[in-house]
């Protein structure tokens, strides 16, 4: 365990909350006592940066708001300092087509849900299962391209997002990583989710260059997640925990696992257990 902590970096979904709940009460306490104590609290998430994100301590019922956001695993950097600090380049509209008329055959045989972030393009195919709650969670319409990748590729973004079923997304690995896993890679968020993005780019470079901008060094950070999208944040940081309900994967990488699951607090039940109650500082 670190010795004088930081900063916190924490995925939001199946890391800090249930997807699309409230943030448990012993973390927004644990939360509340590190900010007190000058800790920078942050997020690191694969989600695209927008005004919800910005406002997502307040929508949580903190009384101040976060130290810094690594948004799409790390391709959009904000911090409460410096405001947008970096942003990856867009995925052109010509490779999104040579990535889905590739991966066409598995699409269109499974019926794989498919939608890009980024760039305000909204496009999707196959809108139903975990795409179709995913809307619904964020109030999102999606525009129906399914059938018409021409359509669909309107406009560039900043990653591709395939959802199916842990088999389908075997096959989807399988055909895609032998001709473009050089330029891209293929990273798991959710059993059956995964997401097409540039190689090279992950939460755990966004932390370095956070902390970089912020004169703190990510040895000093603990971060928690639960996919293999955080294995590079846990990897990065100083100390990586996984959830209780992570995923077999990131808890073998990690330095620690919580006795917790999400929704019942398992990252400020750690820190106040692990962190907090040594330094005194529980209250």
């Amino acid at each position: 365990m670190i010795e004088n902590v930081k900063a916190i970096a924490a995925d939001i979904d199946m890391t800090l909350t249930a997807k699309g709940g409230a943030l448990p009460e012993l973390t927004k306490k644990a939360f509340d006592i590190l900010h007190e104590n000058g800790v920078l609290i942050g997020l690191a998430t694969g989600r695209e940066l927008n005004d919800r994100l910005y406002n997502q301590g307040q929508e949580w019922g903190l009384d101040y708001p976060l130290d810094f956001l690594i948004g799409m695993n790390g391709g959009m950097l904000w911090d409460k300092e410096h405001g947008n600090v970096w942003t990856m380049d867009l995925m052109s509209r010509d490779t999104m087509k040579e990535i889905l008329y590739f991966m066409k055959p598995i699409i269109d045989e499974y019926e794989v849900s498919v939608n890009v972030e980024g760039g305000g393009n909204h496009a999707a195919m196959h809108i139903k299962g975990e795409l179709f709650a995913s809307m619904k969670r964020r109030g999102w319409v999606f525009d129906d391209y399914t059938g018409d990748i021409e359509g669909f590729c309107a406009k560039p973004c900043f990653k591709i997002l395939f959802r199916t079923t842990p088999d389908v997304e075997k096959l989807i690995r399988e055909r895609f990583l032998p001709v473009y896993g050089d330029r891209f890679q293929i990273i798991s968020t959710f059993p059956g989710t995964v997401e097409v993005m540039d190689k090279g780019i992950t939460k755990g470079t966004g932390l370095a260059r956070i902390a970089e901008k912020n004169n703190f060094s990510v040895n000093e950070v603990i971060a928690f997640g639960d996919n293999e999208n955080d294995n590079p944040l846990l990897e990065m940081s100083g100390w990586g925990v996984c959830l209780a309900n992570g995923s077999d994967g990131t808890k073998a990488i990690a330095d620690d696992i919580t006795r917790l699951v999400c929704e019942e607090g398992g990252a400020g039940d750690y820190l106040i257990e692990k962190y907090l109650k040594p330094k005194g500082l529980w209250k």
